[in-house]
C-alpha cells in the first residue's frame, strides 16, 4: 500500500517509467533537472505531489529518531540521506524529470525529494519558500503552523514552512504540508516536500522523522576542496561576526584622512629614479552617510540619504603603454551589510594620439552597483553606447560587500588572525560574483609581520599584502612583480616631477 501511494503520488499527471527500490543499500537512479519558469509553476509542480493516504492509528515506536545504519543515495543530486527505521524509498521518472519519494513508517507521511532549476537567477530560496507559503495559504481554512527562515543543515542554509488545511471531510483528520528549500547551487533548489493526513499528535511524530531525515543530508560534492571552502566560509563568517564599530574605525583613514600609494616596478639597482612608475592612488575610508555617495547638498538629504554606514573612496591614475587611465570609485555599505551602492567612473586617454585629434579625445565609462538583500544590479555605460544592466547571482552564504572586500585584509591584520578565509564578492573584471580567498599567515622569518594572499576569483592571479605588527599596510605585491607601496604625497609629487611624469 505504501509503494502504491508513492507511485500514485509521483505519477499524478503522466504514466512514468518507474524503478522501485528498497531504501536499504540501494542506489536511486539518476534524475534530470526540471526547469521551471516562475515561482507559481514551482508551486503547481509541488501541488501535484499531494499524497493520497489512508489515515491510520497504527502505533509508532517510542524512538522517533532511530535511523537505518546505511544511507540511501540519490545519484542525480549527489545526495545521501539516512532514513527512519522502516521507511521505504522509490524513484519515478516522468519524461525528463525524476522524483524520489520516501514513505515514512506507520503511514506517517511521504517526503518527495527533488532538485528544481529556475531560469530566474534572482530568485532566492527564501522567496521561493515564501511564495509557496502564500499559495498554500489560499486554500480554504489553511493556516501557517510555523516558519523557519534561516534553517541550517551542515553548511547549507534553507527555509522551512509548515501549513495545515482542514480534512477532506468534517470527520477526516487535517492535512499537513511541510516544505523545506535549500539553495543548492546557482539557479537550483533542493526541495523536501512532506505531506501527511493525520491527527495533530501523529503529525508531530512524522515531523520529527522528516526533520531528522533532512538533518542527515550530505552532498557528495563535499570533496576535500569543498570541505576546505566550507571551512573558509566559516572562518570568514566568524571574523565578520566578531567585528565591532571600533574594529572598523581602527582600519579606516577617517573622513579627513587619506593614504597615498605608488604603483611601480622596482629597479635592479634599488634606486627609485631607476624604477618604472605605473600609477598612484589615494585611498580614503570613513564611517558616514549614504548621501555622501552623491553630490546633493546635505540640507536636501532624505531620510534614506541619512542612513549610517561605511564608505571607501579610491582615486587613481595609471599609465600603460601610452594610455592614461583616471578613475574614481566610491563604495557604501549599511552598518548591517544588507545594502550597498557604488559608482566607478573611468576616463581613458591615448597619449600617443596627436593632440586635438578625435582619437585623442578621452573615452568615459562608468559602472553603478546597487544591492538590497540578495538582489544585485550592475549598470555599465561605455562611451556613447546604450547602458547595459546585469543582475549577478548572489549565493546565500559567504557574500561580502565591496566595502568589506577592500577592508577585509586590514581587518584580518588588525585582529591578528591567521587562516584561510573564503567569501563571495562582486568582481568587476568578470562582471559577476566570484569566489574569493584571503589566506593570512605569518612568515617564519618575520614573526611580527602578516602576509595575506588574495585571489579575487579562481581564475585571477594572486596578490600578497604585507602588514606590520600594527596592522598597517607595508606593500602589496602583484603577480606581475609590480608593487603598491604607501608614500607621502610630497614624496610622490617630487618623484614624478623629477621623472617628468603627469601629475594632473
Amino acid at each position: 500500500m505504501l509503494r502504491m501511494n508513492i507511485r500514485e503520488q509521483l505519477s499524478r499527471n503522466k504514466t512514468p517509467t518507474t524503478t522501485t527500490k528498497s531504501a536499504r543499500n540501494e542506489m536511486l537512479r539518476p534524475s534530470h533537472q526540471l526547469r521551471f519558469f516562475s515561482v507559481l509553476s514551482f508551486v503547481c509542480l509541488l501541488s501535484t505531489l499531494t499524497i493520497a493516504q489512508t489515515p491510520t492509528n497504527e502505533p509508532v515506536s517510542a524512538d522517533l529518531t532511530e535511523m537505518e545504519i546505511d544511507p540511501i543515495t540519490i545519484d542525480s543530486i549527489g545526495l545521501t540521506l539516512n532514513l527512519p527505521k522502516g521507511a521505504q524509498a522509490e524513484t519515478v521518472r516522468i519524461g525528463t524529470s525524476t522524483s524520489t519519494g520516501i514513505a515514512l513508517p506507520a503511514d506517517l507521511g511521504t517526503i518527495i525529494v527533488k532538485e528544481q532549476r529556475t531560469t530566474n537567477a534572482e530568485l532566492t530560496s527564501l522567496e521561493a519558500a515564501q511564495s509557496i507559503r502564500d499559495q498554500l495559504l489560499k486554500a480554504p481554512g489553511a493556516e501557517l503552523i510555523s516558519e523557519q527562515p534561516a534553517l541550517r543543515a551542515g553548511i547549507w542554509t534553507g527555509h522551512r514552512i509548515y501549513v495545515r488545511v482542514p480534512g477532506r471531510t468534517q470527520s477526516a483528520p487535517p492535512i499537513y504540508r511541510g516544505i523545506t528549500i535549500f539553495g543548492h547551487k546557482p539557479n537550483t533548489f533542493l526541495v523536501y516536500d512532506y505531506t501527511v493526513e493525520a491527527s495533530d499528535e501523529r503529525f508531530e511524530i512524522g515531523r520529527v522523522m522528516y526533520e531528522t531525515t533532512i538533518a542527515s543530508m550530505d552532498l557528495q560534492e563535499m570533496s576535500s576542496e569543498t570541505l576546505k571552502r566550507a571551512a573558509g566560509f566559516q572562518a570568514m563568517q566568524s571574523l565578520l561576526n566578531q567585528l565591532t564599530i571600533d574594529d572598523y574605525d581602527a582600519v579606516l583613514t577617517g573622513k579627513n584622512g587619506e593614504r597615498w600609494e605608488r604603483l611601480y616596478t622596482p629597479a635592479v639597482s634599488g634606486d627609485d629614479m631607476d624604477a618604472t612608475e605605473h600609477g598612484y592612488r589615494r585611498v580614503r575610508s570613513w564611517s558616514g552617510y549614504k548621501g555622501e555617495l552623491g553630490t546633493k547638498a546635505r540640507e536636501n538629504w532624505s531620510s534614506d540619504d541619512r542612513k549610517l554606514g561605511y564608505l571607501v573612496q579610491i582615486d587613481s591614475m595609471a599609465l600603460d603603454s601610452g594610455m592614461r587611465i583616471d578613475s574614481r570609485a566610491i563604495f557604501y555599505m549599511s552598518l548591517d551589510g544588507e545594502e550597498e551602492y557604488w559608482t566607478i567612473k573611468m576616463t581613458l586617454k591615448d597619449e600617443n594620439q596627436p593632440k586635438g585629434s578625435r582619437a585623442a579625445e578621452p573615452r568615459v565609462s562608468s559602472v553603478t552597483g546597487a544591492r538590497i538583500g540578495g538582489k544585485l544590479s550592475i549598470t555599465a555605460v561605455d562611451g556613447a553606447a546604450a547602458p547595459t544592466t546585469v543582475s549577478p547571482f548572489i549565493p546565500e552564504e559567504g557574500y561580502i560587500t565591496q566595502v568589506q572586500s577592500y577592508l577585509i585584509g586590514s581587518l584580518i591584520a588588525h585582529k591578528q588572525i591567521q587562516g584561510d578565509f573564503a567569501s563571495y564578492a562582486y568582481n568587476p573584471i568578470s562582471n559577476s560574483v566570484t569566489l574569493r580567498w584571503d589566506i593570512a599567515e605569518q612568515p617564519p622569518q618575520a614573526p611580527g609581520l602578516l602576509n595575506i594572499t588574495t585571489k579575487s576569483s579562481p581564475d585571477s592571479p594572486p596578490s600578497t599584502t604585507q602588514f606590520n605588527a600594527k596592522g598597517e599596510i607595508m606593500r602589496v605585491r602583484l603577480s606581475n612583480k609590480r608593487l603598491w607601496e604607501p608614500i607621502t604625497l610630497d614624496r610622490l609629487l617630487s618623484l614624478w616631477k623629477r621623472k617628468g611624469l603627469p601629475l594632473q
